[in-house]
């Protein structure tokens, strides 16, 4: 997982944290190339997803969100679920710079989901 991750980070200008974490808020894998609170920034795109889920489920009747992209400043989140719905659903997390190219995080973020779906045992 590791490896992949950073591989992610990597490919990604601009890209300075990447993690996998659960809808619970727990970070399962990370890396880093510079100082940031990971476990901290997977636990609060945990609840952005869920309140998403919840708000599309409710609103639109799509119970399923598969992107969540937070701009900000100086950080830009972009969140991806991995898989099936499961008892523990995973999502990807990718911290990037505002000058970061977003549709290029995008593309390897999906890669890595792939990859790491594999890695976790779930079929792709």
């Amino acid at each position: 997982m590791e490896e992949a991750l950073q591989g992610l980070l990597d490919r990604v200008e601009g890209a300075f944290a990447a993690g996998l974490g659960t809808l619970e808020g727990l970070l399962v894998e990370g890396v880093r190339r510079r100082r940031v609170d990971l476990e901290a920034a997977i636990a609060e795109h945990a609840a952005l997803l869920r309140q998403a889920r919840s708000a599309y489920a409710g609103s639109l009747g799509s119970p399923r969100v598969e992107e969540l992209l937070v701009g900000g400043h100086p950080v830009v989140g972009y969140a991806r679920m991995l898989g099936p719905s499961s008892r523990e659903e995973l999502f990807l997390l990718l911290l990037l710079s505002p000058e970061a190219n977003l549709g290029r995080a995008r593309l390897e973020a999906a890669k890595t989901a792939g990859r790491l779906l594999e890695v976790v045992g779930w079929p792709t």
